[in-house]
Protein backbone atom coordinates (compact mmCIF):
# COMPACT_ATOMS: atom_id res chain seq x y z
CA UNK A 1 0.00 0.00 0.00
CA UNK A 2 1.20 3.27 -0.97
CA UNK A 3 0.13 6.25 0.80
CA UNK A 4 0.70 10.04 2.20
CA UNK A 5 2.89 9.87 5.64
CA UNK A 6 1.45 10.83 8.90
CA UNK A 7 3.01 13.22 11.22
CA UNK A 8 3.10 10.77 13.85
CA UNK A 9 5.08 8.38 11.31
CA UNK A 10 7.96 11.21 10.77
CA UNK A 11 10.68 9.45 12.28
CA UNK A 12 10.19 6.39 10.05
CA UNK A 13 11.54 9.01 7.49
CA UNK A 14 14.91 9.77 8.96
CA UNK A 15 17.01 7.16 7.93
CA UNK A 16 16.20 7.57 4.25
CA UNK A 17 16.33 11.78 4.44
CA UNK A 18 19.59 11.23 6.39
CA UNK A 19 20.94 9.00 3.37
CA UNK A 20 19.92 11.30 1.11
CA UNK A 21 21.39 14.38 2.87
CA UNK A 22 24.61 12.88 3.85
CA UNK A 23 25.18 11.64 -0.03
CA UNK A 24 24.64 15.00 -1.80
CA UNK A 25 27.96 15.80 -2.30
CA UNK A 26 27.73 19.62 -0.64
CA UNK A 27 30.95 20.18 0.96
CA UNK A 28 29.01 22.02 3.88
CA UNK A 29 27.14 18.53 4.44
CA UNK A 30 30.14 17.10 4.58
CA UNK A 31 31.46 18.90 7.14
CA UNK A 32 28.56 18.27 10.16
CA UNK A 33 29.28 14.96 11.85
CA UNK A 34 26.41 13.01 11.99
CA UNK A 35 24.80 13.73 15.18
CA UNK A 36 24.70 17.55 14.10
CA UNK A 37 23.64 16.28 10.65
CA UNK A 38 21.17 14.21 12.50
CA UNK A 39 19.76 17.04 14.58
CA UNK A 40 19.52 19.52 11.67
CA UNK A 41 17.49 16.79 9.41
CA UNK A 42 14.74 16.42 11.99
CA UNK A 43 14.50 20.31 12.46
CA UNK A 44 13.82 20.72 9.34
CA UNK A 45 11.37 17.88 8.87
CA UNK A 46 9.17 19.15 11.58
CA UNK A 47 8.12 21.69 8.95
CA UNK A 48 5.60 19.88 7.09
CA UNK A 49 6.51 22.35 4.00
CA UNK A 50 10.33 21.05 3.90
CA UNK A 51 11.16 18.84 0.21
CA UNK A 52 11.35 15.87 2.94
CA UNK A 53 8.77 16.51 5.14
CA UNK A 54 5.31 15.12 5.83
CA UNK A 55 3.33 17.73 3.62
CA UNK A 56 5.85 15.84 0.57
CA UNK A 57 5.99 12.16 1.32
CA UNK A 58 4.64 8.85 0.84
CA UNK A 59 5.15 5.55 2.21
CA UNK A 60 5.28 2.03 -0.07
CA UNK A 61 4.31 -0.19 3.30
CA UNK A 62 4.19 -3.87 2.60
CA UNK A 63 4.36 -6.72 5.14
CA UNK A 64 3.94 -3.93 7.87
CA UNK A 65 7.02 -2.70 6.98
CA UNK A 66 8.35 0.46 5.21
CA UNK A 67 9.39 -0.93 2.12
CA UNK A 68 10.04 2.41 0.53
CA UNK A 69 9.61 6.12 0.20
CA UNK A 70 8.69 9.00 -2.20
CA UNK A 71 9.25 12.77 -1.90
CA UNK A 72 7.84 14.90 -4.94
CA UNK A 73 6.04 18.23 -5.20
CA UNK A 74 4.98 21.25 -7.78
CA UNK A 75 7.79 22.75 -9.56
CA UNK A 76 6.71 26.17 -8.54
CA UNK A 77 7.64 25.31 -4.51
CA UNK A 78 11.38 25.28 -4.97
CA UNK A 79 12.25 27.94 -4.00
CA UNK A 80 10.24 27.09 -0.50
CA UNK A 81 10.85 23.42 0.19
CA UNK A 82 14.66 24.06 1.30
CA UNK A 83 13.42 27.09 3.77
CA UNK A 84 13.34 24.99 6.75
CA UNK A 85 16.75 23.14 6.28
CA UNK A 86 18.65 26.68 5.29
CA UNK A 87 16.63 27.78 9.00
CA UNK A 88 18.47 25.08 10.85
CA UNK A 89 21.58 25.45 9.04
CA UNK A 90 21.70 29.14 9.98
CA UNK A 91 19.94 29.20 13.56
CA UNK A 92 23.38 26.36 14.36
CA UNK A 93 26.10 29.43 12.36
CA UNK A 94 26.28 28.03 9.21
CA UNK A 95 25.46 29.68 5.95
CA UNK A 96 22.79 28.49 4.16
CA UNK A 97 23.85 29.84 0.78
CA UNK A 98 26.33 27.09 0.96
CA UNK A 99 23.59 24.63 0.54
CA UNK A 100 22.17 26.39 -3.02
CA UNK A 101 22.54 24.19 -6.10
CA UNK A 102 21.43 24.76 -9.75
CA UNK A 103 17.42 24.53 -10.43
CA UNK A 104 16.29 20.65 -10.80
CA UNK A 105 12.86 21.11 -11.50
CA UNK A 106 10.78 23.94 -13.63
CA UNK A 107 7.26 25.54 -12.81
CA UNK A 108 4.87 23.26 -14.41
CA UNK A 109 5.88 20.04 -13.41
CA UNK A 110 5.05 17.89 -10.67
CA UNK A 111 8.41 17.17 -9.12
CA UNK A 112 9.52 13.56 -7.57
CA UNK A 113 12.45 14.72 -5.59
CA UNK A 114 13.40 10.98 -4.50
CA UNK A 115 12.46 8.02 -4.30
CA UNK A 116 13.95 5.02 -2.29
CA UNK A 117 13.33 1.07 -1.66
CA UNK A 118 13.92 -0.13 1.62
CA UNK A 119 17.15 -3.12 0.73
CA UNK A 120 15.19 -5.96 1.80
CA UNK A 121 12.64 -4.47 -1.26
CA UNK A 122 14.68 -4.33 -4.01
CA UNK A 123 13.78 -6.11 -6.77
CA UNK A 124 10.40 -6.58 -6.10
CA UNK A 125 8.34 -4.31 -8.54
CA UNK A 126 8.44 -1.37 -5.66
CA UNK A 127 9.88 1.06 -7.32
CA UNK A 128 7.58 0.55 -10.33
CA UNK A 129 4.50 0.49 -8.18
CA UNK A 130 5.46 3.85 -6.75
CA UNK A 131 6.29 5.45 -10.03
CA UNK A 132 2.93 3.90 -10.96
CA UNK A 133 1.20 5.95 -8.07
CA UNK A 134 3.26 8.86 -8.70
CA UNK A 135 0.98 9.73 -12.14
CA UNK A 136 -2.17 9.71 -9.94
CA UNK A 137 -0.66 11.75 -7.11
CA UNK A 138 0.06 14.74 -10.06
CA UNK A 139 -3.10 14.49 -11.94
CA UNK A 140 -4.59 14.72 -8.43
CA UNK A 141 -2.63 17.67 -7.73
CA UNK A 142 -3.58 19.38 -11.62
CA UNK A 143 -0.27 18.20 -13.45
CA UNK A 144 0.05 16.43 -16.89
CA UNK A 145 3.57 16.14 -16.49
CA UNK A 146 6.25 14.41 -14.27
CA UNK A 147 9.79 15.85 -13.96
CA UNK A 148 12.65 13.76 -12.01
CA UNK A 149 16.30 13.39 -12.22
CA UNK A 150 18.45 10.38 -12.88
CA UNK A 151 22.10 10.19 -11.77
CA UNK A 152 24.17 9.39 -15.50
CA UNK A 153 25.69 6.10 -13.69
CA UNK A 154 22.66 4.52 -12.15
CA UNK A 155 21.31 2.98 -15.36
CA UNK A 156 19.11 0.78 -13.62
CA UNK A 157 16.69 3.68 -13.04
CA UNK A 158 17.08 5.08 -15.76
CA UNK A 159 16.05 2.27 -17.90
CA UNK A 160 13.36 1.61 -15.31
CA UNK A 161 12.04 5.58 -15.94
CA UNK A 162 12.39 5.17 -19.65
CA UNK A 163 9.52 1.86 -19.68
CA UNK A 164 7.94 3.67 -17.34
CA UNK A 165 7.89 6.73 -20.03
CA UNK A 166 9.80 9.09 -19.23
CA UNK A 167 12.02 10.96 -21.89
CA UNK A 168 15.56 12.72 -20.70
CA UNK A 169 15.56 16.61 -21.66
CA UNK A 170 18.69 17.88 -20.36
CA UNK A 171 21.50 17.44 -18.09
CA UNK A 172 21.88 18.80 -14.97
CA UNK A 173 24.78 19.29 -12.45
CA UNK A 174 23.21 18.22 -8.91
CA UNK A 175 26.04 18.51 -6.18
CA UNK A 176 28.82 17.32 -7.41
CA UNK A 177 26.65 14.41 -9.77
CA UNK A 178 25.30 15.02 -13.39
CA UNK A 179 21.79 13.46 -13.86
CA UNK A 180 19.52 13.53 -16.75
CA UNK A 181 16.43 15.67 -16.06
CA UNK A 182 13.46 13.53 -17.30
CA UNK A 183 9.63 14.20 -18.05
CA UNK A 184 6.94 12.53 -18.50
CA UNK A 185 3.40 13.49 -20.38
CA UNK A 186 0.18 12.25 -18.22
Amino acid sequence: MIRKVRQEEIHHLYPFVYNILSNLGLPLLDRLDEDELTQIMIEAMESPQYRYGVEHAWLCVQDNQVAGVLFGYPGEYLSLVDGPLKVALSERGYSPSEIIQNPETHSGEWYLDKLMVTPAFRNKGIGRRMLQTIDNIAKEAGYTTIGLNCPIDNKIAYHLYKQIGFTEHTKILLGNQVHFHMTKNL
